[in-house]
């Protein structure tokens, strides 16, 4: 019994001496960075390494002079000689946000702590970075840079690189501070070869319009390059390249400011009819070249503004007036935006149908677009001039008279019928004209029925959305429709401008207004000057004169249709202009 109990407590002791044999002997964090001193704008690593797996390195007392780029964790574990050897690494990719003497404080994890490191971060000017801005570097260049409000500004961007650049690599979209900029991306970027100072370089483009929104002195904030490069294969002596050795670094790139001046408008315009453009032409096409006006036969004019430097939401709308002997059925206008070397094209395509009411002479009114040359700096007007047209009568045996309806053709036709046997043979003429006419007519107005009902057929056999889509749109409307009313309720004017462009941008999802001066555009005339009395309201002195509820009445009575209009997908850059 004794020489049992004697065995187990012998096993028990071998047993303990074992377990802490193999226990480490303590905990410990350490820290180091791969180079020291590194330069501005140039990532580094700093690798901790622990004998403990628990816990992760608090890293929030880093973010004050560093910008923690990337984090990455391995571990391993060995038992030699009957030791236990565990250690994870935690490896931190790192860019200093200022140059001088900077500390990588201590990092905890779990109950351990690292030592402080003393860091020295040089400046862009110093030789390690004037090596890599030959190598990397940017360039920006705006033209031009002195314009008027709401006029282009070509932005471009060229990314110069005699480096490998690895996967991930971004350059910032340019921002205007202050300057309340609408900016739009041209195209795709454009990649081509140049040599500088015998070096050649990859360069990668990218180009921007800008449309400033009010007057003043204005720069632009920096383009940034964050992204990798490809260092060059550290083999030493080794005679043979081997690709698998090569490493890249993270790198952080600035380019310079770039300054504006931008005037405000001319004496004597008016905003909403305020125009800056490099060309504008006004254009018409007739469904029949030459037109022939028939009285009761319709005829389309097709009117098309074409505008260089500006949108197709900030060409106005032409209005087709009143004539008087004429007919007018003006369609939806089509709004379009293409681009080419110098920026945005805006397009706007107006049909009108003319149907004649009477025989004789009519005139159709001059229609004139004044508009901005900025390349001339001076005024402007493109103009249709006045056309003097013949409306031939409808019927050969009646000058003056409007076409007869259909009803009334399909009862005389018979009664003339039923007429020529006992007409005077003195008037056969008359009656055997009448009969020629009469069936051509009744067959001319039968085709057009018909092509009226194909038309139709047509229209509502064409693929729309699902009704869940047309009922979701129609539920974010009435939601948005809710929150206007809210704002106009409680005269907030920011609130509102912010609601009823939330609500036109759903109204009009693939092309719309980007200010409430284009909104006004497609609105009534009573809408249109509550809107623009709302964009006046809120850069006035007192803004609480502003009262909301007139704007919510005329809004809820003369909004823009019922169902969102779908229209071909364009670009919509509408800026808004402020004077500073």
């Amino acid at each position: 019994m004794v020489k049992a109990r004697f065995n187990q407590f012998l096993i028990f002791l071998i047993a303990a001496l074992w377990v802490l044999s193999c226990t480490p002997a303590s905990a410990s964090l350490q820290a180091q960075v791969d180079r020291n001193p590194v330069a501005m704008n140039e990532s580094f690593n700093l690798t901790l390494s622990s004998d403990s797996s628990d816990g992760e390195p608090d890293l929030s007392a880093l973010k004050r002079d560093f910008d923690v780029l990337g984090q990455s964790k391995s571990s391993s574990f060995q038992i030699i000689n009957g030791q236990i050897s565990h250690n994870t690494q935690w490896q931190i990719s790192l860019m200093a946000k200022h140059a001088g003497q900077l500390q990588i404080p201590a990092i905890s994890i779990g109950g351990q702590s690292s030592a402080p490191i003393n860091l020295t971060v040089t400046t862009a000017s110093q030789a390690g970075t004037a090596q890599q801005s030959r190598d990397l570097f940017l360039e920006v260049s705006a033209t031009p840079q002195t314009v008027h409000v709401q006029q282009q500004i070509i932005f471009t961007v060229r990314l110069y690189s005699a480096l490998s650049l690895g996967e991930g690599s971004s350059l910032s979209d340019p921002t205007f501070p202050n300057m309340d900029a609408v900016v739009e991306r041209l195209g795709t970027d454009h990649p081509f070869e140049v040599m500088r100072n015998g070096q050649a370089y990859s360069v990668i483009e990218r180009r921007y319009a800008v449309f400033p929104q009010k007057s003043g002195q204005f720069s632009s904030t920096p383009i940034v390059f964050d992204g990798s490069v490809v260092e060059a294969n550290q083999n030493g002596g080794g005679f043979m390249f081997n690709p698998f050795s090569q490493s890249t670094r993270q790198m952080r790139l600035d380019s310079k400011s770039v300054a504006f001046t931008v005037k405000p408008v001319p004496p004597g315009y008016d905003i909403r009819q305020w125009l800056p453009a490099s060309n504008l032409q006004l254009t018409e096409q007739w469904s029949e070249n030459p037109p022939r006006f028939t009285v009761g036969e319709p005829i389309t004019r097709t009117l098309t503004i074409t505008a260089n430097g500006l949108t197709a939401t900030q060409l106005p709308a032409l209005d087709s007036g009143k004539i008087a002997g004429l007919k007018l059925y003006p369609d939806q206008p089509t709004l379009k935006n293409g681009q080419d070397g110098n920026g945005i094209i805006g397009t706007r395509e107006q049909k009108i149908a003319y149907i004649p009411t009477r025989a004789g002479n009519v005139t159709l009114p001059a229609i004139e677009i004044k508009w901005w040359n900025v390349n001339t700096n001076q005024a402007e007007v493109a103009r249709l001039p006045a056309r003097s047209i013949t409306v031939l009568p409808g019927s050969p045996n009646q000058v003056s008279a409007p076409p007869p309806s259909p009803a009334p053709l399909v009862t005389q036709a018979p009664a003339s019928t039923t007429l020529s046997g006992n007409v005077p043979r003195s008037s056969g003429a008359f009656v055997s004209g009448s009969q020629r006419w009469w069936p051509s007519l009744a067959v001319l107005l039968g085709l057009g029925w018909l092509i009226t009902l194909l038309a139709w057929w047509w229209r509502a056999h064409q693929k729309t959305p699902s009704a869940g889509a047309d009922a979701a749109s129609e539920e974010t409307l009435g939601k948005l429709e809710k929150q206007f009313r809210k704002a106009c309720m409680e005269n907030n004017a920011a609130q509102a401008k912010t609601q009823l462009l939330a609500w036109a941008k759903q109204r009009w999802r693939q092309a719309p207004p980007a200010s409430l001066t284009a909104l006004a555009r497609l609105c009534e005339p009573e809408l249109a000057e509550a809107i623009t009395q709302l964009d006046g309201a809120l850069y006035a002195k007192t803004q609480a004169q502003w009262h909301g509820d007139i704007l919510w009445h005329l809004f809820n009575q003369h909004k823009p249709g019922g169902k969102p209009v779908k229209t071909k997908k364009t670009d919509s850059l509408e800026p808004l202009y402020r004077n500073s």
